[in-house]
């Protein structure tokens, strides 16, 4: 009987069922998933002009620290620090800046971040103004000084000495009549010395008939010559003291003082209860802010600006087309990369991470995230994790392919088995991205946003798509090799 001689040979792959050319209703349906999906990501994102909200680094605008003056050794401080956040925070949204940054930093700190703000003096004059408002009692009006002498008005040098030195004469008078105001309130914590901003006059003035903290509104208006002004009104316990004081200072002035300057000392013509209108030398924007000042309320504690820095929009242009540019470098070269190391199997990949790009931006534009120049650097390192998934799931299909399995039970097999490596990674991504998200402020946590949201729009790229690509391109393509 002859003898066979035994060789080695590779696992005999099961034979291939006659390959369909039609989609399964399941491939059906997850199609029209992902074209669902797609459309609504198209439809969000483009055109993408003026949909992303940019932070500070890349719009350009103003960074203002705070420091509160409050003692260390006070059990309040915490509660202040937190009615500060919530007060600012109350300003700057009435002022209508988009998407401002209000956060509290170690113990005492409270960083501003305003993006688009062009003028920083406004900036800080809106956030940094206590906008502590009284109506208080005229007990004594005191010497407004002289105007200031000016060459040009004046004929000869000779007439503008004479000129000079008469004013130095009421200067010293005036300055005397300020020391004798000073004697007055000497001793006497009800009274203070306040000045006229307008005219440099001086008042004594007295006794507090209504705080800022007594008003309901505060608002834009104009007066009869349609001049700025701040219309307010007053809440019940406010309107009863301030219709009492104006009755019973019918013909005499009550001083209108904000952070101890006075801003007018107007003479009552009749009793007024619960509304009344601020005049002065108000361009518009000045009106807008003290409106929304005593709007919004006082702070709760003195507060002194330790950083006030601009950054300017050309900054943030570069910023953009440099994170532009490294995002389609760096995309391009996965892509190539992909198509050459696998092949037809590429194309899924690419097209997969396309999408994962597309469902990210969308996401970013719908919850109104603020993109920062790390989050840039985030969706960029999603480009890089977005593939990593295809390369654990191709690998793994190779692995069972060569075992002796069919393309079909392959892809199956090479899913199912690179799925839970896929789901730790990504979910181990995402605890760090949340600690970051959590202890992290400004730029950090628009890194750990736009990172989670890759994260997850690279899981459904993955799992979603790439799987209903391949059974697509292996039902119509009999001799696709892995």
């Amino acid at each position: 009987m002859p003898i066979q001689n035994k060789t080695d040979s590779p696992p005999r792959r099961a034979e291939a069922p006659k390959t369909e050319t039609t989609l399964l209703k399941k491939d059906k349906i997850r199609l029209a998933v992902i074209a669902v999906i797609l459309l609504g990501a198209m439809f969000a994102v483009f055109p993408i002009e003026d949909r992303v909200k940019l932070g500070l680094d890349l719009k350009g605008g103003v960074h203002i620290v705070l420091q509160a003056k409050i003692d260390p050794t006070d059990s309040t401080g915490d509660d202040s620090i937190e009615r500060l956040v919530a007060v600012l925070r109350n300003r700057v949204d009435q002022y209508g800046i988009a998407e401002p940054q209000i956060q509290r930093e170690g113990i005492n700190r409270v960083a501003v971040d305003l993006p688009g703000v062009a003028d920083p003096a406004a900036a800080l004059e809106l956030i940094g103004r206590t906008a502590v408002l009284q109506f208080r009692q005229v007990v004594q009006a005191g010497p407004t000084p002289p105007p200031e002498v000016e060459r040009k008005n004046y004929r000869s040098d000779a007439d503008f000495d004479r000129a000079r030195a008469n004013w130095d004469e009421l200067m010293k008078e005036y300055e005397e009549a300020l020391v004798s105001l000073d004697q007055t309130v000497k001793g006497d914590p009800n009274l203070l010395v306040g000045r006229d901003e307008d005219d440099g006059r001086a008042y004594v003035l007295g006794e507090v008939y209504v705080s800022g903290g007594e008003l309901a509104d505060a608002r834009y208006t104009e007066d009869e010559y349609a001049r700025p002004a701040v219309a307010f009104s007053f809440n019940r316990t406010g309107a009863e003291a301030f219709e009492k004081a104006t009755a019973n200072n019918i013909g005499r002035q009550i001083a209108i003082v904000l952070d101890g300057v006075i801003i007018s000392a107007p003479v009552v013509q009749t009793r007024i209860s619960a509304e009344g209108r601020i005049t002065g030398n108000f361009t518009y924007d000045e009106a807008v802010r003290l409106a929304i000042m005593l709007k919004a309320g006082a702070l709760p504690v003195e507060v002194e600006v330790v950083e006030n820095r601009a950054v300017g929009p050309s900054l943030g242009e570069d910023s953009i087309h440099s994170g532009v540019r490294s995002g389609i470098i760096g995309g391009s070269l996965v892509a190539a990369f992909m198509l050459i190391y696998y092949g037809m199997l590429g194309i899924a990949a690419d097209a997969a991470l396309a999408t994962a790009m597309l469902v990210l931006m969308a996401v970013v534009i719908f919850l109104k995230t603020t993109l920062t120049l790390p989050g840039i650097g985030g969706i960029i390192l999603t480009i890089g994790m977005a593939v990593d998934g295809n390369v654990l799931i191709y690998e793994r299909m190779r692995e069972e392919y060569r075992s002796g399995k069919t393309i079909m039970a392959a892809l199956n097999s090479g899913f199912r088995k690179a799925l839970v490596v896929i789901l730790d990674s990504n979910v181990t991504t995402l605890i760090a991205a949340g600690v970051l998200f959590y202890f992290g402020s400004g730029p950090i946590r628009g890194f750990a946003v736009t990172l989670s949201i890759g994260v997850l729009s690279a899981m459904f790229g993955n799992i979603v798509v790439t799987r209903a690509l391949l059974q697509i391109m292996l039902r119509f393509n009999k001799n696709l090799v892995l």
